[in-house]
């Protein structure tokens, strides 16, 4: 019983802190202020997922005074496009916010992703006329953008900025390509490489050249296996020979302990600070 009761008091000071924490940061936020306008931002979930692995961030963003305009795109087994208001997307919108949600969400047909992220583009763009767009993406969400950008797809809009959180650009531990004693050369470019890492590799001269602020999230559990849990530091880092020098910014963060586990990153409320620093701070494009 008494072991109960300090394990029940232990977290509740480890969520005190954490609310704190994001009260803090988020008044920082609001006194540096941030860039209001109609460039949307996608966020694009994994495998076995849905747009509910992307409230927190989102929730960040709204706490934050970011955006007025939350909207979810589902998409269903069929392919059809069913665009939700969570607040209505109109003239006086601002840093619109949209939740992609992949009903057929346990297979990894990343081409077939790809041709519904763009048509959800297209519906949107279509709607709103916007010329830009940013996204952010996790875990294999990251893979549906890059077939999307080094696809052949025609591209209705330009990608801003790229945010990148715990991407297994080179494989993980769902897929068949863990390599789990994989190594990087001095340019980024991985000893072992998976398929889909080649189909990237053949088509990187699609990646837009000098357009793309591009931020890299990936988690490091500190406790020898060089990986979040479930994507190996390697594999994420690998990101870098595909696009870092073809994108206008290239920056890479790693998180470390416990709440750098894969699924923790995107509840991680220092990565939502980054987000949002990086994709609407006055110095966006930037990471701090």
């Amino acid at each position: 019983m008494m072991k109960r009761k300090l394990l029940f008091t232990i977290i509740i000071i480890i969520l005190g802190c954490t609310s704190s924490w994001g009260l803090v940061h988020s008044d920082n936020i609001k006194k540096t202020g941030f860039k209001k306008s109609n460039i949307p931002t996608f966020f694009i979930h994994g495998y076995d997922s849905s747009y509910r692995a992307e409230r927190y961030m989102v929730n960040s963003a709204i706490e934050n005074g970011v955006t007025n305009t939350v909207v979810r795109a589902n998409v269903r087994r069929n392919g059809a496009i069913h665009i939700l208001h969570g607040y209505r997307w109109t003239n006086k919108s601002y840093n619109p916010l949209i939740e992609v949600n992949f009903v057929a969400n346990h297979n990894r047909n990343y081409s077939r992703y790809a041709f519904w992220f763009g048509k959800i583009l297209e519906r949107l763009q279509s709607q709103h006329h916007f010329k830009k767009y940013n996204v952010v993406a996790h875990s294999l969400g990251n893979l549906d953008l890059m077939y999307y950008l080094l696809g052949h797809e025609k591209k209705t809009a330009q990608l801003v900025h790229q945010v990148d959180i715990a991407g297994p650009f080179d494989g993980s531990n769902i897929d068949g390509f863990r390599f789990p004693n994989n190594r990087l050369a001095a340019d980024s470019r991985p000893q072992k490489m998976s398929s889909f890492y080649h189909f990237l590799l053949n088509r990187k001269k699609k990646y837009p050249i000098d357009q793309v602020h591009v931020l890299n999230i990936y988690g490091n559990l500190d406790n020898g296996s060089n990986s979040d849990g479930r994507v190996s530091t390697t594999s994420a880092r690998s990101l870098k020979y595909l696009i870092g020098n073809r994108a206008k910014s290239y920056h890479q963060i790693e998180f470390k302990g416990w709440s750098a586990q894969h699924h923790m990153l995107r509840q991680n409320p220092e990565v939502s600070q980054k987000i949002i620093k990086f994709v609407w701070g006055r110095n966006n494009g930037k990471a701090s």
